[in-house]
C-alpha cells in the first residue's frame, strides 16, 4: 500500500489503519486460513511501511520548514509595508496639521479683511445713499423734478422710498429757510401716498394678492397705511351679507378675510381687531 499524506486525513484511526495494512499484506491476515499466516511478511511489510512512513515525515517537515520561512520571510515583508505605511501615514499627517494652520491662517485674514472692507463700505455707502438724496432734493429745490423715478409710474415704489427719506429729512430742516421746499416734499409725499392707495385698491378689487402685498409694504412706512387699511376693510365688506342671518354671513366673511390679511399684511392681527370693530359698530349695533 502506498504511503501518502492522504491516508492521515481525518478522521483518522490507527487500529484501522493497521487492520487494512495486514489485510493487504500477502499471509499477513487471515485469508487462507492459519496454514497462510506468514509472520515474517507481515514483519517485512511493517519495517518496509514504517520507513516508508519515516520518508513521508521526512518530505513533510520539508515541506512545513519551507512554508515557515516563506511564511517567516512574507511577515518581514509585510512589517516593513506597515512601517513604511505607518511613516506615510506620519507625513500625510503632519501635511494635514499644516495645512489645517494654513486654512486657519487665511480665513483669520480674510474675516479681519471682510470688517476692514464693511468698515470702509457701509460709510461709502451711507455717502453714496445721502448724495443720491442730495440730489433728489436739489430737483424738489430747482422745482423740477427731472429724474425718471419721479415721472415712470412703473417706478413708484422707489419713488415712495426716496420720498419717504426726503419727508423725514425736510421735517428736520428750519421753514423760514426751506417753506417751499418743505411744501413741494410733502405735496408729492401725499401725491404718492394717495396713489399707492389707489393701487392698491384697484389691486384688491382684482384679487391680485401679490401686488397688494407689495404695495401695502410700501405704504407701512407711510402715514396712509392705516387708510389703506381702512379701505380693505370697507372693499372686503361690500356685497358680504346677502343672507338674512348677519351672524352667518359675519362668520364666512371672517374666515375669508382672516386667511387673506395673513398673506398681504405684516401685522394680520390688528386689521382682524379692525374688521370686527367695524363689524361691530356698523352692522351688529345697528
Amino acid at each position: 500500500m502506498a504511503t501518502t499524506a492522504q491516508l492521515f486525513e481525518e478522521p483518522f484511526d490507527a487500529d484501522e489503519y493497521i487492520e487494512r495494512l495486514a489485510w493487504r499484506t500477502p499471509g499477513g491476515g487471515s485469508k487462507g486460513g492459519a496454514e497462510a499466516f506468514d509472520p515474517k511478511k507481515l514483519l517485512e511489510e511493517f519495517v518496509n511501511h514504517i520507513e516508508e512512513l519515516k520518508q513521508l515525515d521526512e518530505r513533510i517537515q520539508r515541506k512545513v520548514e519551507k512554508l515557515e520561512q516563506q511564511c517567516h520571510r512574507e511577515a518581514k515583508e509585510f512589517a516593513h509595508k506597515v512601517q513604511d505605511l505607518q511613516r506615510s501615514n506620519q507625513v500625510a499627517f503632519q501635511h494635514f496639521q499644516e495645512l489645517d494652520e494654513h486654512i486657519s491662517y487665511v480665513a483669520t485674514k480674510v474675516c479681519h479683511l471682510g470688517d476692514q472692507l464693511e468698515g470702509v463700505n457701509t460709510p461709502r455707502q451711507r455717502a453714496v445713499e445721502a448724495q443720491r438724496l442730495m440730489t433728489y432734493f436739489n430737483e424738489f429745490l430747482d422745482g423740477e423734478l427731472r429724474s425718471d423715478v419721479f415721472n415712470n409710474p412703473d417706478k413708484i415704489k422707489e419713488a415712495a422710498d426716496i420720498i419717504q427719506k426726503l419727508h423725514l429729512i425736510a421735517q428736520e430742516l428750519p421753514f423760514d429757510r426751506f417753506s417751499d421746499v418743505k411744501a413741494k416734499i410733502a405735496s408729492k409725499y401725499h401725491d404718492l401716498e394717495r396713489q399707492l392707495i389707489q393701487e392698491f385698491t384697484a389691486a384688491q378689487r382684482r384679487g391680485e394678492i401679490g401686488r397688494m402685498r407689495e404695495v401695502a409694504a410700501v405704504l407701512l412706512h407711510f402715514k396712509g397705511y392705516a387708510h389703506c387699511v381702512d379701505v380693505y376693510i370697507k372693499q372686503c365688506q361690500e356685497g358680504a351679507y346677502m343672507r338674512n342671518d348677519v351672524f352667518e354671513d359675519i362668520a364666512i366673511l371672517c374666515q375669508r378675510v382672516n386667511k387673506q390679511v395673513g398673506e398681504v399684511f405684516c401685522s394680520p392681527e390688528t386689521v382682524m381687531a379692525k374688521l370686527i370693530q367695524s363689524i361691530f359698530e356698523n352692522k351688529i349695533q345697528q
